[in-house]
């Protein structure tokens, strides 16, 4: 998830959402192509230095690497597909060194992505790129053999990439990608050090299309009963985070958030909460400064949130400023940040997984359920 992308993550996140917001559809063409897809990519970058001083000394070098996608794209009577202009949904590997390989090593990850148009209409060139999933780090700190690596303290991290590509289409079943893209891997402060890696790449690509036919796209009677809609939310989420040094004792968390969301399309809700929080690692981490009791060791705040909606995925973004905050221990007492991605089973029961942030800094990963009523 999301450690050091910290404000930049989350400006780049309003911009691309406001690109994939404005979902009318606009002019589409007679047919929308469709077919199962294999691309190979190649990625050349270098790892972004937003990082403390201590650490440029692990930046060596240009960060060479490589993506096999299998993805699908096919006509779906399904409101959201259809909302979306038929996006390109599918899976990826992905590899990269780091530029240092006896310090940091390589970066393996398997993720599920979504390739949204940014176009108005059918036309298949520019996408948003979001996936989620799974990075492996062989290379990660050791006090004895390699004290320096403050990045990765955990082999096992989430990982999050999003990439701006643009489709040049040489037949029917075939076409070369080229784009720029961010990849982010950490661990949410689940083991330190966890100052994760953000690594920032073009790459460019040809992609084959095994069973391409052109399709009639669905279509849908306008539904506006929803507009005025607002739904209340109640989630519980728990987690865990290590204190420093690296090997310190890892504390449990609990997060208890309530929403109130006003329904603006099929695509976006924008809400007002409140969060009440408690890390047990807090207290330790104040000592011997402040010795915090249980009771001040809550902490309670106000927020604004958005959330972009997928079919029965959504993707929150939020903005929190404590009103009831004793622990300082970051340097900051002021304000909170949240990202993750809820799935909604029913109606009424959803499931959610965030990261929870202090402005450049993963305080814990929240696995959580929800009501919403």
């Amino acid at each position: 998830m999301l450690n050091n992308v910290g404000m930049r993550l989350r400006f780049t996140l309003v911009i691309l959402v406001g690109l994939l917001v404005p979902g009318t559809r606009g002019k589409a063409q007679d047919s929308v192509r469709c077919g199962s897809w294999v691309s190979v990519n190649a990625h050349y970058g270098f790892i972004m230095p937003a990082y403390k001083s201590s650490t440029y000394y692990l930046l060596k070098g240009h960060c060479p690497g490589f993506e096999i996608d299998y993805l699908l794209k096919m006509p779906s009577e399904r409101q959201w597909v259809c909302t979306y202009h038929y996006p390109e949904i599918g899976y990826a590997f992905f590899f990269s060194g780091l530029g240092n390989p006896n310090e940091l090593g390589n970066m393996y990850g398997i993720y599920p992505f979504v390739n949204f148009h940014l176009n108005r209409n059918c036309k298949e060139r520019l996408y948003f790129r979001m996936g989620i999933g799974i990075g492996y780090l062989p290379i990660t700190f050791d006090q004895q053999t390699n004290h320096k690596n403050e990045m990765i303290g955990a082999h096992i991290n989430a990982m999050v990439n999003m990439r701006l590509t643009y489709h040049f289409y040489l037949s029917d079943n075939m076409r070369i990608e080229t784009g720029l893209g961010a990849t982010h891997c950490s661990d949410g402060s689940f083991k330190t050090p966890n100052l994760g890696i953000n690594l920032l790449t073009l790459n460019t690509g040809l992609s084959y299309c095994f069973n391409n036919k052109k399709m009639l796209p669905a279509t849908f009677d306008m539904d506006t009963s929803f507009h005025k809609h607002y739904s209340n939310e109640l989630f519980i989420g728990f987690g865990a985070s290590e204190t420093e040094p690296p090997g310190g004792c890892k504390y449990g968390a609990v997060t208890v958030t309530y929403d109130i969301y006003h329904v603006i399309s099929r695509k976006s809700k924008l809400g007002l909460g409140t969060d009440m929080y408690y890390n047990g690692a807090n207290i330790a981490r104040m000592k011997p400064d402040v010795n915090l009791t249980p009771v001040q060791n809550f902490q309670m705040g106000i927020k604004g949130s958005y959330e972009l909606c997928v079919g029965k995925f959504a993707m929150p973004l939020e903005q929190g400023f404590y009103l009831y905050n004793k622990s300082k221990f970051n340097g900051n007492n002021f304000e909170y940040n949240r990202i993750g991605v809820r799935y909604y089973a029913t109606k009424h029961l959803a499931a959610s997984i965030t990261l929870l942030t202090h402005y450049a800094s993963a305080d814990y990963i929240e696995w959580g359920a929800g009501y919403r009523f």
